[in-house]
């Protein structure tokens, strides 16, 4: 039996192995299987991640040129849309302040390597590459894409398109160049068009920044390589025009083919680690794509944030605002923004330097962050100007406004290192009700409500309503008949006599500016001098009061005669010639004419005044303190000046009545006067009790209505005829 079963139980052992053997064939063929697929789909994540990487690197290359540019725009709209540079840079005498302010020797500046400072027609005033003298021009130092962007910023004039930023074949390489008009940053100060100059940077794109790229952005090999041997998926480098001058390459850092060498024995070793890595491949290409997607969020933001202050700049605002509008529309609620611009910032650049004007920026910058609620955006738009745009909530009125915080907040000095600087701030409001007013017009609503705060004292919230452009609107018509005004001879000059105290003896006269509008008839000069002021007219009808004057005292020569000037016109480089033809041509002794300027103007910019003055005295002119007591009337600067006459303001006559103890105040100023030895001229006398009162005082002219009324030049013969027939004064010289 055992005989006839061994066969039988030989046979099916047999089969068992076949069996075996099959089932160990199928399973290396399944595990075969098994790691080929899975071999196949590393191979594929890691080509996969070796495509991103490499995406990666060359997006976050091009964010990062472009950066540079962006950088390089700010920096030239820094340096050169700047009320002070303005004003010095067009004045005589202004190479000092552009090397102290520009820093174009310094040799170690991170902002550029190499710097010029041209004039008219591209004339080289300054040129320094790394602190040296550099005699090169910059079309032979630059390729002709540079004059592309000359010709870009010449044809923007002064507006706010005069700047330009971008790549270009130097001599010795790849730089990144901005050229901007040195200009004003606000309308009150004049730029002489015909002799705008401008500013270039030129900053070169070396090895050590390309490597400072590569750090940040944690690409391996990043190099330059030339323009002709750009390799498809590198980044290229273009000139304004255009054309290409060069390229960036690096090392492919192939992440997936690393990860790929790695795993691959544990694939081989067991379906389970091979699953596993495979996880964490697909782990690993996921923080790639994360990183990417962080990559492309950092370059954005850096585009939209402000590099000083860190904020938002003024392309980050809108996109902001844009966005919030469009939220508002759908949530039926408002957004209000606020435009902030510093008073006194100016002072602060002028007094201690723009270092210490950037920190106080960044200290600015830092408090309003903590004061301003978490769901607003907080921007700076260069300069000293901020906006802040805010949700609210329709009908949701707060215990304290905003603008009441800001304005609190700018009240307390600001600790600079060991300096206290002290600051304000007008803010103009605007709201766009419902998301129905966009971004654009938005901004234009909250800078008028800004320019009206400032105009009504500074320091101080002003909303947007629709009057204010009705009133700007009016402005521009009445600067508009104005200019037609001049030409076609509506303005005449009057003269007021100034007397003296004890004997009132015409002493003087003052030249007094008048407009005779068709349309609007006479017009206050308290409202057209300052038109003129803002619009640049100021020095014609400076020159024409002058001239008129002159030629009428020519008749009168044993007279004085005094003309008030405008602190534009004392800014005005071309002022002191000007004077000395017009004195040239009238023949008119020099003593005898004094000019009256505002203390205003002294207070705010002493080195100029006093060189002003100093050329004005050397002429042989006299200076007059016009208005004093109706400003800031400093002692210190009555002594430092040495001004020949002090005119008081007719609200200290005022005062003499509506005040307590205005009596008191008068005589400590004339006290004051007498003991620095100078004379006093009083205005705006109407009685003859404030006449007697401010004799007695020790005032040694009077002038006003209750002497005398301005007149015309035709009146003047009879008038001064009658007052010397009276036996008060001598007509003959």
């Amino acid at each position: 039996m055992r005989e006839l079963l061994t066969p039988f139980l030989n046979s099916i052992r047999l089969k068992r192995q076949h069996v075996v053997l099959l089932l160990l064939v199928s399973f290396a063929v399944v595990v075969v299987a098994a790691v080929a697929v899975v071999l196949t789909a590393l191979q594929t994540v890691a080509v996969t991640a070796n495509a991103l990487d490499e995406s990666r690197s060359r997006q976050a290359v091009s964010g990062a040129l472009a950066t540079l540019q962006s950088q390089m725009a700010s920096t030239m709209v820094d340096y050169t849309v700047w009320d002070a540079a303005a004003q010095a840079v067009y004045s005589s005498g202004a190479k000092d302040w552009v090397l102290q302010n520009y820093d174009l020797a310094n040799a170690a500046s991170d902002i550029f390597d190499t710097a010029y400072l041209l004039g008219p027609d591209d004339k080289i005033l300054m040129a320094f590459q790394r602190g040296e003298l550099f005699l090169t021009s910059p079309s032979e130092f630059l390729s002709p894409a540079f004059d592309g962007m000359m010709q870009t910023v010449r044809n923007a004039g002064i507006g706010a398109g005069a700047q330009a930023s971008g790549f270009v074949q130097a001599s010795d390489g790849i730089a990144i160049v901005g050229v901007s008009t040195v200009r004003a940053a606000s309308a009150d100060i004049p730029v002489p068009l015909d002799r705008l100059q401008r500013l270039v940077f030129v900053r070169h794109l070396d090895q050590a920044k390309i490597d400072g790229i590569a750090e940040t952005y944690l690409i391996q090999g990043l190099h330059l390589i030339d323009a002709s041997s750009v390799p498809p998926g590198s980044a290229v480098i273009t000139d304004p025009a255009g054309r290409a001058i060069a390229g960036l390459a690096w090392t492919a850092q192939s992440p997936g083919d690393i990860s790929y060498r790695q795993v691959r024995p544990y694939v081989f070793a067991a379906m389970m680690i091979v699953g596993v890595f495979v996880a964490l491949l697909v782990l690993a290409g996921s923080l790639v794509i994360g990183k990417l997607r962080g990559d492309e969020i950092a370059a954005r933001r850096m585009a939209l944030t402000d590099r000083l202050s860190g904020l938002s700049n003024r392309m980050g605002l809108f996109t902001g605002l844009k966005d919030m509008i469009g939220a508002a529309r759908d949530s039926r609620d408002d957004v209000m923004l606020f435009y902030l611009d510093m008073d006194g910032f100016k002072e602060v650049n002028d007094v201690y330097g723009h270092a210490t004007g950037d920190r106080l920026i960044i200290s600015v910058a830092a408090g309003l962050t903590h004061l301003v609620p978490q769901e607003a955006i907080l921007a700076r738009f260069g300069g000293d100007e901020f906006a802040i745009a805010l949700p609210v909530q329709r009908g949701l009125q707060p215990s304290r406004s905003l603008d009441t915080l800001v304005l609190d907040f700018f009240s307390e000095p600001f600790m600079i290192g060991e300096l206290v600087v002290v600051v304000g701030v007008s803010v103009g409001t605007a709201v766009s009700a419902l998301g129905s007013v966009d971004a654009e017009e938005l901004l234009r609503r909250a800078d008028i409500a800004m320019y009206k705060a400032k105009a009504e004292g500074r320091g101080r919230a002003i909303a947007y309503d629709r009057e204010m452009d009705i009133v700007l609107a009016e402005r521009k018509a009445m600067e508009v008949a104005l200019r037609a005004g001049i030409q076609d001879n509506q303005l005449f000059v009057v003269y007021q006599p100034v007397v003296d105290a004890r004997t009132k003896a015409i002493v003087g006269l003052e030249a007094l500016l008048r407009w005779n509008s068709p349309q609007m008839g006479m017009v206050s000069p308290e409202v057209f001098i300052p038109l003129a002021e803002s619009s640049g007219l100021i020095d014609r009808l400076g020159l024409f009061v002058m001239r008129e004057a002159l030629r009428v005292m020519r008749t009168w020569p044993q007279i004085g005669i005094s003309i008030n000037i405008s602190p534009a016109q004392f800014r005005n480089p071309f002022f002191i010639p000007n004077v000395t033809r017009l004195l040239d041509e009238s023949g008119i002794r020099s003593a005898s004419v004094t000019l009256e300027v505002t203390e205003g103007y002294f207070i705010h910019n002493p080195a100029h005044a006093r060189g002003t003055i100093e050329a004005l005295n050397a002429l042989g002119v006299r200076i007059a303190l016009d208005d004093f007591g109706a400003g800031f009337s400093s002692i210190g600067y009555l002594r430092q000046f040495g001004f020949d006459r002090l005119k008081l303001d007719r609200s200290m006559i005022n005062a003499l009545e509506d005040i307590p103890r205005g009596r008191e105040m008068l005589q400590a100023t004339l006290a004051l006067a007498a003991a620095l030895d100078i004379p006093v001229t009083a205005e705006g006398i109407e009685t003859e009790e404030q006449a007697l009162f401010l004799r007695l005082c020790g005032c040694d002219q009077l002038q006003g209505y209750f002497y005398f009324r301005p007149v015309e030049e035709a009146d003047l013969p009879a008038l001064l005829a009658e007052n010397a027939a009276a036996g008060i004064v001598s007509l003959s010289a």
